[in-house]
């Protein structure tokens, strides 16, 4: 979806949300100088999938939400997102004849995808309530969703992709969403930035929000808490480098460039236990387009500027992107193929990702005119496809310094040869405030915070390390439709 397409987009699908931004400047005085006339049940802080998930859950209730977003437009990662989410048996793998899937495989997979750091009980909530979190998606908001093919492990077939007219798949989840919402009454408010958490100064408990506009300050009151939905500090430099260190920090942005860290700075003042914020999720990316090789990393030999082998191309597309940020000065590699490799299905997209954003490729009939054409060093370049070429032929490719371990190691041989430049480029962050299965943020006690929630890459505890593809989309909405319904039963006088 091109850049034009997606304000066009948002553009009508937020057009009554753009509209009620404007009334923030009239929030009465009266409702400012007392929290007790607060005319809404609960404030949502963000528009992607988790936020507008949790505000359409609300209203479907009864509940009167407020979704803030700070934005003209939606502009999260939910906008930037391939639109999978995860699903066990649903009615959509039943019609393909793929309902083959266990609650404890899945479980089993997450916690193995977060080196078993993730917290079991948050991992459960995603695995036991991720079904029907898409079936209330396609029959209550109309999502559509295509599935029936058998991915790589973990997304196995629990992979259900958002269909419909915006690319990628995250817009048009966003799109029906958005639109879902504005059908039920949902008052949405963009441009509108929250700086700041409020409190009831006796009790202690979260029940509004200080807000900036155009306009200027003013405040908004909410009888049963705030939830943030507001993603990660992967846009957040000065949080980036502080927590992940300068490899983090020299990372490109691979999605939203407004993800500013809110659910570190917003909930400090409350102490809540903040957990993983050292843990992200990277990718390769061509920094200066957005070009995107994502399966061409493991399917040649990676060079630095230098023209010398220096990280494992057998590795996750992950490792290799920490690799090159924190093993070359200036975040920069080249991935050399040659015609056999760039003829491989799969890579189909990532050369069409290249040439449709102007990417360049350097390409000769010889190595080492393609050398030349990248910048690297011919000789040197030639001499490290040799020793790679005979390792692989003399089957020692794992002798390799660095090894290589890809089962079936590619040889650069047939002419003409690619030479492909990325970088590591910052995806999300994994870290936040710690929640209970309620996704109420818990204090240095572990005690929850009364009135204050987080979802989504806002909250910490659920992923480590890495995440199965999906699972951030889901696991948003899952908590999404939790807080809702952990306020409908506060309401009633259940809780």
């Amino acid at each position: 979806m091109t850049l034009a397409n997606r304000r066009e987009f948002f553009r009508t699908a937020a057009a009554g949300a753009v509209g009620a931004a404007g009334m923030l400047g009239g929030v009465a005085a009266a409702e400012a100088r007392s929290p007790k006339s607060a005319k809404y049940d609960l404030i949502i802080v963000g528009a992607g999938c988790g936020g507008l998930v949790c505000a359409v859950h609300a209203a479907e209730l009864g509940l009167k939400p407020l979704l803030l977003e700070k934005m003209p437009m939606p502009a999260g990662n939910t906008i930037y997102a391939a639109g999978f989410l995860l699903g066990l048996n649903t009615s959509f793998q039943k019609a393909k004849g793929t309902a083959t899937d266990t609650n404890e495989a899945f479980f089993n997979d997450m916690m193995k995808v977060s080196q078993q750091k993730a917290v079991p009980a948050l991992t459960h909530k995603v695995v036991d309530n991720c079904t029907r979190l898409l079936e209330w998606l396609h029959s209550y908001c109309g999502v559509n969703f295509n599935t029936g093919a058998k991915l790589v492990w973990p997304q196995l077939t629990r992979a259900h992709l958002v269909t419909g007219e915006m690319k990628p798949g995250g817009a048009q989840l966003a799109m029906t969403l958005l639109n879902k919402a504005k059908s039920l009454g949902v008052e949405v408010r963009t441009n509108t930035k929250v700086v700041e958490l409020l409190s009831d100064p006796k009790k202690g408990n979260v029940n509004g929000v200080r807000v900036k506009t155009k306009e200027g300050l003013s405040e908004v009151y909410s009888k049963f808490g705030v939830v943030l939905a507001t993603g990660g500090y992967s846009a957040n430099q000065q949080l980036v480098t502080q927590y992940i260190g300068s490899a983090g920090a020299k990372m490109p942005i691979r999605g939203s460039r407004i993800i500013a860290g809110e659910n570190v700075v917003l909930t400090a003042p409350f102490l809540p236990k903040v957990v993983n914020v050292d843990q992200y999720h990277c990718g390769p990316i061509y920094g200066p387009t957005g070009a995107n090789p994502l399966n061409i990393v493991n399917n040649g030999i990676c060079v630095n500027k230098e023209g010398k082998r220096f990280t494992d191309e057998g590795q996750t597309y992950v490792q290799m992107s920490r690799d090159v940020a924190a093993m070359t000065p200036d975040n920069w590699a080249f991935m050399v193929c040659d015609q056999t490799t760039h003829d491989i299905p799969i890579l189909k997209n990532d050369w069409e990702s290249y040439s449709r954003t102007k990417a360049p490729v350097y390409t000769g009939n010889t190595l080492e005119e393609a050398a030349q054409a990248a910048g690297l060093d011919p000789k040197v370049l030639a001499k490290t496809v040799e020793d790679y070429n005979d390792a692989v032929k003399s089957g020692k490719a794992s002798k390799l310094t660095p090894a290589n371990t890809l089962p079936k190691a590619p040889l650069i041989e047939k002419a003409p040869f690619y030479i492909v430049p990325f970088q590591g480029g910052m995806t999300a962050t994994f870290g936040g405030p710690l929640i209970n299965t309620e996704a109420q943020v818990l204090d240095t006690e572990n005690h929850p915070i009364d009135g204050l929630f987080c979802i989504g890459n806002a909250a910490g505890g659920l992923f480590y390390d890495n995440y199965v593809g999906g699972a951030q989309l889901t696991s948003a909405g899952v908590f999404g439709m939790t807080v809702a319904e952990h306020v409908k039963a506060q309401k009633e006088g259940k809780l």
